[in-house]
């Protein structure tokens, strides 16, 4: 139960980065801050922060299952994104994101996969690098 308080907590920060980001990234090429909020409304605004929470607790919680040890990690990895990738399409394909023709959902998922795995292998390696670390020091400790 900590660790899905800790996944989903983890998420909301996440989702709530993500949109900030996107704010001032979005700002940069719409022109500026008054031309980019123009194009919404207050409830389009909160409505596209809800997403980016839903879509971030969509890989934030999915990422339980490396806790999983019976699995390996291929199939994990391939857990969590399905699941990620999943809760992003129907999020993007309720909010009206995505078209309805099939190059528009593909480039769309290739996008999400694309997103998801940078993300993925920049945690991997900072894991794998703190793990290589703390090896290094349990040897130093031994000798």
């Amino acid at each position: 139960m900590k660790k899905t308080m800790e996944k989903g907590m983890l998420g909301m920060g996440l989702g709530c980065f993500g949109f900030v980001a996107m704010l001032f990234i979005a700002s940069l090429f719409a022109g500026g801050a008054d031309a980019f909020f123009a194009q919404k409304s207050g409830s389009e605004w909160l409505k596209l922060a809800a997403c980016h929470i839903v879509i971030a607790e969509g890989f934030a919680l999915s990422s339980l299952i490396y806790g999983v040890e019976r699995l390996g990690l291929g199939m994990r990895v391939l857990i969590h994104m399905t699941v990620g990738t999943a809760v992003y399409l129907l999020t993007a394909g309720a909010m009206g994101w995505i078209g309805s023709e099939p190059g528009t959902v593909a480039v769309y998922l290739a996008a999400a996969l694309a997103a998801a795995a940078v993300c993925w292998g920049a945690i991997f390696l900072m894991l794998r690098l703190q793990a290589n670390r703390i090896n290094r020091r349990i040897k130093e400790m031994q000798s």
